[in-house]
């Protein structure tokens, strides 16, 4: 998920780049529309980047709630800060 995280993060950024050259040819004359649909495409990536990693967030925090519950019911020292 990590990755799938980074590389919609990138393909983010890059879209938005993008937006961004549309929006500087949008002053000089070029069509509006287009730079909407890439600050739209932009924004999706963004936030469903945003998603997925929030996602993973709560993944990753069930699993070490799990992992300290059984070393607590093993006796195991986990080391917690």
């Amino acid at each position: 998920m990590t990755r799938v995280t980074i590389l919609l993060t990138l393909a983010g950024l890059a879209v938005l780049f993008i937006a961004y050259a549309q929006g500087v040819r949008v002053i000089h004359g070029a069509s509006v529309i287009t730079h909407m649909y890439w600050a739209t495409a932009a924004i999706s990536l963004v936030a469903l980047a945003n998603f997925i990693a929030v996602a993973h967030l709560a993944r990753s925090e069930r699993m070490i709630r799990e992992l300290r519950a059984l070393c607590e019911k093993n006796g195991i020292d986990y080391g917690e800060d």
